[in-house]
């Protein structure tokens, strides 16, 4: 736990109580470090009740946060909540909705309201917006064409750009990473016949001979002959692509918001952001739970950390995107230049099943990059797994074709965005 003393020469009431009579106020986030050293330092300059920040994996985080908030005990008054897993929570009730008054003190980007609404109630406040972009030293990528207007043209470049002791492309082994192979090879995570009509049964996108392909081509991508390096252990990932990025041994990342201030250490000259083709796009926001203590102090909190100048000063100092008009605004040209790249992304499924998808994907993506498994195989579990999560919820499955290597790979049609159940 981390308290955070007040500011001090702040004038207050007279019967308002001193700072140290009050309640303290419980944030929890999941933040990675640098971010929760600018967290810190932001909340020195909070007027309002002290505050005991916590902080959770970003892995385990909804877990966690679930726990916690259905038992009651030690409940936080305001979390950080990634966009995927709101619609649980409030199906759950265990959110409150933000009152009117409250968001109307700001002049959130409509794209960042959208990630924070469920069921046409605004149900926090938007934090930050993300998702996957492609990073890139400019210089590198010079009489190349660039950018990249499709998957394969991407690879295509990459490959070109690869040499000895440089690799065109930085990825992760992890589903997340997969989703914008998925959606150009294949048909995506989930798909209708028709995608206009809710009452058409769902098909598992990963069933799909396309999805099978797309999985073995995304794997060969990785070591020796391919465009990407091995395969980092998982207590290494973050710390190997950063050094191969600043040493030039990478010429481009696929990587999101929360990674700029590792990839550059600060220093943004040099470095652009295109488009990722097909990329998913998310957000956090500020929410407040049902059992939180001091719900209006919390609302007050999140109103004071997404401050249209704070949310600038984040933007400069680590690549935050901002939510707000006036933050974006006032944000430098590389973080404006990354919410372009991120207009043309597509947001996943909003529906409370959508975070448990990665649970099997992740691991099944890796089983086939470290050759442990062939991509039918892994995709078949997948599949098992997934058509009882969706029956469980009450959807009707229809069966898909049935994965097999060396399928065709035909580039699907994906919808304007996942299909929501």
């Amino acid at each position: 736990m981390i308290a955070l003393t007040l500011a001090a020469g702040c004038s207050r009431p007279a019967d308002d109580p001193a700072p140290s009579a009050r309640p303290r106020l419980r944030l929890w986030h999941t933040f990675n470090p640098a971010e929760t050293a600018v967290l810190n330092q932001t909340l020195t300059a909070w007027t309002g009740p002290e505050v005991e920040s916590s902080m959770a994996p970003f892995g385990l985080g909804l877990a966690i946060l679930r726990r916690d908030l259905e038992h009651g005990r030690d409940c936080p008054d305001l979390v950080r909540v990634d966009a995927t897993w709101l619609p649980g929570l409030v199906r759950d009730q265990l959110l409150a909705p933000a009152p009117a008054e409250i968001a109307g003190q700001r002049d959130f980007l409509p794209e960042a309201v959208e990630l924070a609404t469920v069921n046409g109630t605004l149900h926090g406040l938007p934090q930050a917006m993300d998702g996957l972009a492609i990073l890139y030293h400019q210089e590198a990528v010079a009489g190349h064409a660039w950018p990249p207007a499709t998957m394969d043209a991407l690879i295509e470049t990459a490959r070109a750009l690869t040499k000895s002791g440089r690799y065109g492309l930085g990825l992760r082994v992890d589903g997340y990473w997969f989703v914008p192979f998925l959606r150009a090879w294949a048909p995506g995570l989930l798909f209708r016949d028709d995608d206009d009509q809710a009452s058409e049964p769902l098909r598992l996108g990963i069933e799909t001979p396309e999805a099978a392909t797309a999985l073995a081509r995304f794997a060969a991508l990785f070591g020796e002959d391919g465009i990407a390096p091995p395969p980092s252990p998982p207590d290494n990932v973050d710390s190997d692509e950063i050094r191969r990025f600043r040493a030039g041994e990478l010429v481009a990342v696929v990587n999101g918001p929360w990674a700029v201030a590792g990839l550059t250490g600060g220093d943004t000259r040099g470095i652009a952001v295109a488009a990722l083709p097909d990329a998913p796009r998310g957000g956090h926001n500020w929410a407040v739970p049902r059992c939180a203590r001091q719900p209006r102090e919390a609302f007050a909190l999140a109103l004071f950390l997404t401050a249209p100048e704070r949310q600038a000063d984040w933007a400069r100092r680590l690549g935050v995107i901002p939510t707000t008009a006036a933050g974006l605004a006032g944000s430098d040209a590389f973080v404006q230049s990354f919410h372009r790249a991120l207009a043309q992304a597509r947001p996943l499924a909003r529906h409370p099943i959508t975070p448990a998808l990665f649970d099997d994907l992740s691991p099944a993506v890796a089983a086939v990059a470290s050759g442990n498994a062939t991509p039918a195989e892994a995709l078949a579990g997948v599949a098992r797994s997934w058509r009882r999560l969706l029956e469980n919820q009450g959807f009707a499955v229809v069966p898909g074709a049935p994965a097999t290597p060396g399928a065709p790979a035909t580039p699907g049609a994906p919808a304007a965005q996942e299909p929501t159940p």
